[in-house]
């Protein structure tokens, strides 16, 4: 029995480029997803911040559906959705000794490094 492949989507970019890589990612991840791939987007660096409820909000590229339309699109098929566990701490609003004050959005799991890693091992990492 053949095992599904999987997907690593990550996303370093935040709001600079008015959410065009992000954009880009969440489009490439639904793909994965529409071909059978186990698909996690991993939200690192200056990406975290599609991690937290609101931030898709307003957020058009050119050429795309509406940002965080994309992002409940992935959600709704199941995607998985990881958060930098240190971006979360200090992209947060908070600070490594302080807990982060912006909500994450629903289902979004805080992970580190290691479990990228592990998710990538034999299968294919994108970067935005």
């Amino acid at each position: 029995m053949s095992q599904s492949k999987s997907v690593v989507v990550m996303i370093t970019e935040g709001k600079s480029d008015n959410g065009k890589k992000a954009s880009l990612a969440f489009s490439c991840a639904l793909s994965a997803i529409s071909l059978g791939m186990d698909t996690t987007v991993f939200l690192t660096s200056d990406g975290a911040v599609w991690g937290y409820q609101g931030s898709g909000e307003g957020i058009k590229a050119q050429g795309f559906p509406p940002l965080d339309e994309l992002i409940r699109e992935y959600q709704a098929c199941d995607g998985n959705i990881m958060l930098c566990s240190t971006c979360h701490k200090t992209c947060g609003i908070g600070s490594p000794d302080n807990a982060p004050k912006n909500i994450i959005l629903p289902g979004v799991e805080i992970a580190g490094f290691t479990t990228v890693l592990e998710l990538a091992d034999g299968g294919n990492c994108f970067t935005f």
